[in-house]
């Protein structure tokens, strides 16, 4: 008997107005609401599943795509296993966001090894106000080694597909080895260079004295 489900730390990154607060309110509540207000600094929904007999706890954060809070960013996605970098399919502007601030952020203060998907929201709006090439994103997507959906989030377009889609990438044992060894590496990392920074002081020592 499974004692308490296991938790799966889920953010999604993006600028403001792409619609990250949409897409979990569609995958969690399936419900839409047409005007929302902007996420100030961060916040949290949970969802429980269950796959193959185990309960599985989605802690899901959702951050502020405002400059002022993007110093609080990193609180929110440092322990993230899966981040879901979001642009909206009619501003080139958000995806120019992803590749210049949010995807370089995440590679500076993301610490856990990560399941990463870019993301095309508001794709109802398709035909008639699309501005971002798709094949420019996808190209994009493959560079970072992330996967690449289209969504929308005021019909649920493929916004299940796109959470059924990377837990079940997150629960394969490979991906859990991965984690283990990313997490030893990490800690390697740190030691080495916590031991030469000791040696750089200790001659900058010595050269002093003499």
């Amino acid at each position: 008997m499974q004692d308490k489900p296991i938790s799966i730390k889920i953010t999604l990154l993006g600028n403001c107005g792409v619609g990250k607060s949409s897409i979990i309110q569609r995958y969690t509540s399936n419900s839409f609401q047409e005007d929302y207000n902007s996420t100030n600094g961060g916040s949290y929904s949970q969802k429980s599943i269950s796959i193959d007999d185990t309960l599985y706890q989605l802690d899901i954060w959702d951050t502020a795509g405002q400059e002022k809070y993007r110093s609080l960013g990193k609180n929110f996605y440092k322990e993230a296993y899966i981040v879901i970098l979001v642009y909206d399919i009619t501003r080139e502007d958000s995806l120019e966001g992803i590749k210049t601030i949010w995807y370089p952020d995440l590679q500076q203060f993301g610490e856990k090894c990560k399941i990463l998907a870019l993301v095309g929201n508001k794709c109802d709006r398709y035909e008639e106000e699309n501005t971002v090439n798709e094949e420019e994103a996808r190209a994009y997507a493959k560079e970072i080694n992330a996967n690449f959906f289209i969504v929308s989030a005021k019909n649920g377009d493929n916004i299940k597909n796109l959470f059924d889609k990377l837990i079940t990438l997150f629960i394969e044992p490979n991906f859990q080895d991965k984690v283990i060894q990313n997490e030893i590496d990490r800690k390697g990392s740190v030691k080495i260079a916590q031991k030469k920074n000791k040696e750089e002081k200790s001659k900058d020592k010595k050269k002093k004295c003499c």
